[in-house]
């Protein structure tokens, strides 16, 4: 599983930082941890803001795994993915 986060650099400029975040045996179990990250990013984001309600911030389902958005914007991916894709028989 995999992270990716915008990130404002110390020049001011944005950025991504990416993350792994484990590797799992169980599809369901990588899936599982990557909501739990995701809800974790999403209340962490929610405590920050210093007046309520100032921006939206919401977490979608992708197929892929979870986006965290804050005003239309995805802050932050949690994103699960196989290491060693399959391949296709000729």
């Amino acid at each position: 599983m995999l992270n990716f986060s915008l990130v404002q650099g110390e020049d001011g400029r944005p950025g991504q930082r990416t993350a792994r975040c484990g590797t799992f045996a169980e599809v369901e179990d990588a899936f599982a941890v990557a909501r739990q990250e995701a809800e974790r990013d999403l209340a962490r984001r929610r405590s920050e803001q210093t007046q309520p309600f100032a921006t939206v911030i919401e977490l979608l389902d992708t197929e892929w795994g979870y986006d965290v958005r804050q005003d239309f914007l995805v802050v932050s991916r949690y994103w699960v993915h196989d290491r060693a894709p399959a391949t296709l028989a000729p």
